[in-house]
């Protein structure tokens, strides 16, 4: 739990460096992308497939391989689909803006988990389940460690979108004049 706390810890950091670094760069203005008659309705098939692997990869991950770091990965990389089919111009409006504060509230929801269990006399970041009998599904198996997994998730996302789209952002006109 310490190891993969300092890992998203850095990783969130290295994120949101790479993504103000690249705010202030004078990138090429560009425009739309060229628009693909294979990419447009490839993005719109796989954004909804790459979220669901993503929610699969997720659940297993307390007991077996996946998790909150691969689904993340997952999940960012289904999100970006878009963007490179149609440009930051026509998917902005229809997602979420601000992936930084993704990071912020995924080291937050990380951080908690640890310091649940402590408040409940455990030591930091340890695990319990719950096994709620839920009508129609049964008996359900519920790790705290889920909790810490969807902090993991939650700064994966935030860390590389914030990093990635900041690379296909055009330049604001104060930056590409260099007037501050």
């Amino acid at each position: 739990g310490f190891d993969t706390l300092g890992e998203i810890t850095v990783l969130g950091l290295a994120g949101l460096l790479v993504a103000a670094l690249l705010r202030g760069l004078p990138l090429a203005a560009g425009g739309a992308p060229p628009r693909s008659f294979l990419l447009d309705p490839a993005a719109t098939v796989l954004l909804p497939l790459a979220v669901t692997v993503a929610v699969f990869l997720f659940l297993r991950g307390h007991n077996d391989p996946g998790g909150g770091f691969i689904a993340g990965l997952l999940l960012a990389a289904g999100l970006l689909l878009p963007y490179l089919a149609r440009g930051h111009r026509a998917v902005d409006p229809l997602l979420p803006a601000g992936w930084e504060g993704y990071v912020a509230a995924g080291l937050a929801t990380a951080l908690a988990t640890g310091l649940g269990s402590l408040a409940l006399g455990f030591p930091f970041l340890t695990s319990t389940y719950l096994a709620p009998a839920v009508p129609v599904l049964g008996k359900l198996s519920l790790p705290s460690a889920a909790l810490f997994d969807l902090g993991v998730l939650l700064v994966v996302v935030g860390a590389t979108l914030a990093a990635v789209l900041a690379l296909g952002r055009p330049a604001s006109p104060v930056a590409a004049t260099g007037a501050r």
